[in-house]
């Protein structure tokens, strides 16, 4: 009788295979929401104003969807898969495909993205919180993985952030931690997951 690798094999696919289906979804909707939404952009560009901060947190949760993406590879090896693995796993891309889908308004005609940003950053920020706190402690909870690790420093230092952006409007702040945030993760992207 053929093993349950061997008929996994045989019909193409693999746990890591079934669940990354789930995964590529998620993160290709939110890709999806901010690449058609780029586009519109441009095509209403005449009648919006633009804001530079606004661009950067696109850029931002544009990489960090590919950087869920991406980072998954090291789930590979792993044998056993339980529904529970599947929901701490999805914590981290469902949380940034919501905030992939609040980062534009509804009409795009004519907008103003310096109050759009600032109209309800603080259901952005929690979102984010969320999704990195999950992000962060989906291996250690479910793998047995290393929770203090130089990977996961980049991760606190997004927490923090995310916090601070919480509970302040203020501007200064918002021009200052949004691309440091961002630089964070480059950086995280660079220094820890370049290749797989």
């Amino acid at each position: 009788m053929a093993s349950e690798r061997q008929r996994a094999k045989l019909f193409g696919m693999d746990r890591f295979s079934f669940v990354m289906v789930l995964l590529s979804i998620i993160v290709g909707l939110g890709v999806t929401e901010i690449l058609t939404n780029i586009a519109r952009q441009i095509q209403e560009r005449r009648t919006s104003k633009f804001y530079w901060l606004h661009a950067v947190l696109v850029a931002l949760v544009f990489v960090a969807l590919l950087q869920q993406w991406w980072e998954s590879w090291d789930q590979r090896a792993v044998e056993s898969w339980t529904f529970p693995i599947l929901l701490l796993m999805l914590g981290g891309p469902i949380g940034i495909y919501i905030i992939s889908h609040l980062l534009y308004p509804a009409s795009l005609k004519g907008a103003d993205y310096r109050a759009h940003y600032y109209e309800s950053p603080r259901i952005t920020y929690i979102t984010a919180a969320i999704a990195v706190i999950f992000a962060g402690t989906y291996r250690p909870i479910s793998f047995g993985h290393n929770l203090i690790d130089p990977d996961n420093i980049a991760t606190a230092i997004v927490l923090m952030v995310f916090l601070i952006l919480v509970f302040t409007k203020r501007k200064i702040v918002h021009e200052i931690l949004v691309p440091l945030l961002f630089a964070v993760v480059l950086m995280d992207v660079l220094l820890f997951h370049w290749a797989i």
